[in-house]
């Protein structure tokens, strides 16, 4: 039985923004400080764990090649955080924001997906996607 995602890996293009913004957005709800294993090709991955045991953890490792990322691409589209209250998604919004990324969507209700679904959507340093959404029902 497939039970949950175990850890999402991303390549980063500068590792220390990386690293200084996931922590600044997410450290406040929980995101552990990171956890070294080397990687294949001789590099660091900075896995860090989400707060609860089991629940998975975000890999970011530095890029060996320069590629701006593409939405529409093949690969990843988007990353969506599940978090429990709609304070949180509001706290989110409000560090990425003072972090200087760009905002995609301000925190609101998208009813589309759930009557209370309410979620954030912003860019990280390198150009991916982030969501990050509140719901008695956030599985999509």
């Amino acid at each position: 039985m497939l039970v949950g995602l175990g850890h999402l890996d991303l390549v980063c293009r500068d590792l220390d923004a990386s690293l200084a913004f996931y922590g600044t957005v997410f450290g406040p709800l929980g995101l552990e400080p990171p956890f070294l294993v080397p990687g294949e090709r001789g590099e660091q991955i900075h896995y860090l764990r989400f707060p609860q045991p089991g629940s998975g953890s975000l890999g970011l490792r530095q890029a060996l090649v320069d590629q701006e990322f593409d939405l529409y691409a093949p690969g990843l589209h988007h990353l969506a955080f599940a978090v429990e209250s709609r304070g949180e998604v509001d706290g989110v919004h409000g560090r990425a924001a003072l972090a200087g990324v760009e905002i995609l969507h301000a925190p609101r209700l998208w009813p589309q997906y759930h009557p209370e679904y309410y979620a954030t959507f912003f860019l990280d340093p390198d150009g991916l996607r982030l969501e990050v959404a509140a719901s008695r029902d956030s599985r999509l």
